[in-house]
């Protein structure tokens, strides 16, 4: 299985030894997985759905949508822990414009 950009961002990013990070890390990786298949059944079911109970028949809201929006808060939560952590690199800081202390922007 090839990994996905994040996985191997934190992987070139974060201390391996960090056991506590690397749960984190594992966690939130673990929580994507979920949420994206989540998002598939909200693709193939909609967002309303139809329920059937004995003769009555009414549509409410897909119980997918309410666990997708707690995962999201769950991830961004351990995003944030996690970026606490990890160490600063190239391509997680912007390069400043070439015209900077040279009488363009200050």
């Amino acid at each position: 299985m090839t990994k996905s950009k994040i996985e191997t961002f934190f992987k070139e990013n974060s201390d391996q030894n960090d056991v506590l990070l690397q749960e984190k890390i594992s966690r939130y990786l673990d929580l994507k997985k979920i949420y994206k298949k989540l998002g598939e059944a909200i693709k193939a079911d909609g967002v309303r759905i139809v329920v059937e109970n004995g003769k009555q028949k009414y549509k409410k809201i897909n119980p997918a949508v309410q666990e997708k929006q707690k995962i999201n808060s769950q991830m961004l939560n351990l995003e944030k822990e996690i970026y606490m952590k990890i160490k600063p690199t190239r391509k997680t800081v912007p390069k400043p414009p070439s015209d900077v202390g040279k009488g363009g922007l200050v």
